[in-house]
């Protein structure tokens, strides 16, 4: 192609010098002014200077102050970002070369110049899978070591197995927390180009990770100590001296036990209402002086839920029952300690001779379980032999291991069913009273067609009727009756006897209360001593069966 002409420089005219012969002219008005006479200025005074007051001089300085502070944070905003030496720009990749040698593991490399300086710093992986796509993590760490297998059937959830522990249930979530930091490795950052790895922890490192894929490649991760400030944790691929700064939830599940990987449930929840109905329920160990069997209350005339059969007949108080027999089953641990502990593992736990045992039988099943004393923090080791597992719980999680006798007797000495009650013999100041009850069970039709019952009372006492009302108050003063435990000894002097008969088929009973001085009564169940009451509430039961005899109303207690 031919070159295009260059274009010449534009000459400028040079104006042309008149000649010496050229006429002259003149211009008058021109050489009028510049002839003209000048007359000298009047000089004008400077002006007078004011002086500002100490308040416009503050406010002032305040508008200059506030002026250089918008300028200069106009300045600082409008400078640009530049990244320091351990600053990294968050949208930039580090620039790597990623590879896997002829045994099939990954290397990562790091590019660098000619002078062995990090070309480009940045985000980026170690390796980059999915759970699914893992077959096999060996993890060594602090605290020991364990291997989870993986598998993945096509279309179905993968399911993870530990090595030695496959009739073990595993925790949910733990095992594929494990495969989420295994499957993919990611970092932040590039801390170091063939470093020192004892300066990042990794010369000794936390855990030791070998992941095997289903494209039979292997991976082996190692994580060393924490960044300062939690900025994350410094970690490497297959033994490079390259260290990157991961994010430290992404490798906190390297660092879990074995026995993290085992499920917390100690025993399992019943599946229906029937099964967490137990027959039988016994409490031994250290902590009681004496067995004591609880078994539930299927006699309708007391009105109590459980019954205690040892150490001796009596009822149970409903809501200690309650807390007893509801920390049996659905129990979870707050860790696992041991699995198939030998026996002198066992007496090491403090389960060789356990601070509390219960067994109980429930119609699907039935638990065993020991529990260790108490630390000082309420913890406890508990053992269920059944799967052979120690775990640790607090103390007040078992109902069961921290009840005694005097909790599990009722909060009133007895609670009598009226509509089982037939008669009532009752002895006060020596004197004999004779009550009976009888029951006219009357039916009638509402409106609707629908037939409904009612229970008529008819009370007497020593063969004369007594209103209905004033006996209901008899009786419920006698049922509200507190135990207030804590004797010893019950003396021979029965100041109040009630001799009670059922219809209900029920052998009869016999409650005594004996005066020893005391503000506190003893009382007795059928010859046991079973507590006490209050010396008052003994007296207004006094007063009340006297009231009845003279057709008075009693108080209510």
């Amino acid at each position: 192609m031919a070159k295009a002409p260059k274009k010449k420089p534009a000459v400028k005219p040079v104006p042309e010098k008149p000649s010496a012969d050229a006429p002259k002219t003149t211009d008058e008005a021109l050489e009028s002014f510049l002839n003209r006479s000048q007359e000298p200025e009047k000089e004008t005074p400077p002006p007078k200077k004011r002086r500002l007051s100490r308040g416009a001089i503050a406010l002032i300085a305040a508008i200059a102050a506030v002026a250089i502070l918008i300028c200069v944070i106009v300045v600082i905003v409008n400078q640009p970002i530049t990244p320091g030496a351990d600053e990294i720009l968050p949208d930039k990749p580090a620039e790597l070369a990623t590879t896997v040698d002829e045994k099939g593991e990954h290397h990562i490399e790091v590019g660098t110049d000619s002078e062995g300086e990090i070309r480009q710093n940045g985000y980026g992986e170690l390796v980059s899978y999915t759970p699914a796509q893992i077959v096999k993590i060996e993890v060594e760490n602090t605290a020991g070591s364990f291997v989870v297998n993986a598998e993945t059937p096509e279309g179905e959830a993968t399911v993870y197995t530990v090595t030695g522990f496959e009739g073990y249930d595993l925790q949910p979530g733990m095992a594929d927390a494990v495969a989420n930091d295994a499957a993919s490795v990611t970092f932040s950052s590039v801390a170091a180009v063939d470093g020192n790895l004892a300066d990042f922890g990794l010369e000794k490192p936390r855990a030791t990770v070998r992941v095997s894929y289903t494209d039979n490649t292997t991976a082996t991760i190692l994580v060393g100590s924490d960044a300062d400030g939690g900025a994350g944790t410094y970690a490497t691929l297959g033994g490079s001296k390259d260290v990157f700064l991961v994010s430290s939830d992404s490798v906190d599940a390297f660092l879990y036990s074995v026995l993290d990987l085992i499920s917390a449930e100690i025993t399992p929840s019943a599946t229906s209402v029937d099964d967490n109905v137990f027959s039988v329920i016994e409490l031994s160990g250290t902590h009681y002086p004496d067995p004591i069997t609880i078994v539930p209350n299927d006699d309708e005339a007391i009105k109590s839920s459980y019954r205690l059969t040892s150490p001796y007949e009596m009822f149970a108080d409903n809501y200690e029952g309650n807390d007893v027999s509801g920390s049996i089953r659905g129990l979870y641990a707050e860790s696992v300690v041991s699995v198939n502990p030998s026996g002198s593992q066992l007496s090491s736990y403090g389960l060789s001779d356990p601070y509390a045992q219960v067994r109980a039988v429930y119609p699907d099943t039935q638990i065993n379980l020991a529990c260790s004393s108490p630390t000082e923090n309420g913890l406890v080791n508990l053992y269920n032999p059944d799967n052979g597992i120690v775990y640790t719980i607090r103390l007040d999680a078992l109902g069961w291991a921290n009840t005694d006798l005097d909790l599990l007797l009722p909060k009133t000495v007895i609670e009598l069913n009226l509509a089982c009650v037939n008669a009532i013999d009752v002895t006060s100041d020596s004197k004999d009273y004779a009550l009976t009850v009888d029951y006219n069970t009357k039916s009638t039709t509402n409106e609707q067609g629908d037939t409904e019952q009612s229970v008529e009372i008819k009370a007497s006492l020593d063969g004369k009727r007594i209103p209905t009302d004033s006996f209901r108050i008899f009786f419920q003063n006698f049922n509200a009756m507190t135990n207030l435990g804590n004797v010893s000894e019950s003396g021979t002097n029965i100041v109040y006897q009630w001799h009670v008969s059922y219809s209900s088929g029920r052998a009869d009973d016999t409650i005594a209360i004996y005066d020893t001085g005391d503000k506190a009564c003893p009382v007795a169940l059928n010859g046991i001593l079973i507590g006490s009451v209050s010396k008052s509430h003994v007296s207004s039961l006094q007063q009340d069966i006297l009231d009845l005899k003279n057709n008075k109303i009693p108080n209510s207690l």
